[in-house]
Order: structure tokens, then sequence, then C-alpha cells
């Protein structure tokens, strides 16, 4: 169990290393940083006039299609949770008419005649 210390809003549990996705990614996100530079800086034989990314139309289409899959996603994933709390909420009520149908039939035994609610009918 990962045990947490009080600090300013949490500011310590940014350096903690323990516990952290970033210890497994570290290694693998620095060699493929060096990877890419290497190859950029040696190995790009693109002329100027065929880069696509210098005009801000091309980026502004990259940016809006990638937002708003990520914005597609989490939307979709928030109606799962939704989704799945009602259908939790839908159980508890099946699981309380179940334990008020059992309470109910089984006070109608005749074993517990004395026990039993006065009925006025």
């Amino acid at each position: 169990m990962i045990e947490y210390y009080r600090g300013a809003y949490g500011a310590n549990l940014l350096t903690r290393w323990h516990g952290s996705s970033l210890a497994k990614a570290f290694i693998p996100g620095g060699l493929s940083v060096i990877l890419y530079l290497i190859l950029f800086y040696y190995f790009d034989t693109t002329p100027e006039e065929e880069v696509y990314l210098n005009h801000p139309y091309a980026v502004g289409v990259l940016v809006s299609s990638v937002s708003f899959l990520i914005i597609f996603r989490a939307n979709y994933g928030y109606q799962r949770y939704w989704e799945a709390c009602t259908t939790v909420h839908h159980l508890m009520s099946k699981w309380m008419d179940c334990a008020i149908f059992i309470g109910v039939f089984h006070l109608q035994s005749e074993h517990y005649k004395d026990m039993r609610p006065p009925n006025f009918f």
C-alpha cells in the first residue's frame, strides 16, 4: 500500500518515484527521444519546401482533430461511468425489494403469529 504524506497541495507527490508510472516509462521514453533527435539532426534530407507543418492551417487541423478525438474518448468514458453507477443503483434497489419480500413472506408463517404487527383487515 502506498502511504501518502501531507504536503503543500500535494506537491510532494510529484517527486514520488515508488508506485509511479513515470519510473516505468522513463527509460523507454528517454531512448525514444534520443533516437528521434539522432534521426532528425543527422539523417534529415527533406527540403524546406516539402515540410507540410510549417503552415499554421496544417497545425490547426492536426490540433483540432486530436482534441476532438480526446474529448470524444473522455466523454465516452464518462458515459460508461454513469451507466455503471445507474446499474449499481438499480441492482441495490432490486436487492432491497428481495429483502422486503423475504421479510413479508417470512412473517406470514404461523410460527411467528405472536410477533406479527396488528392487522386491521
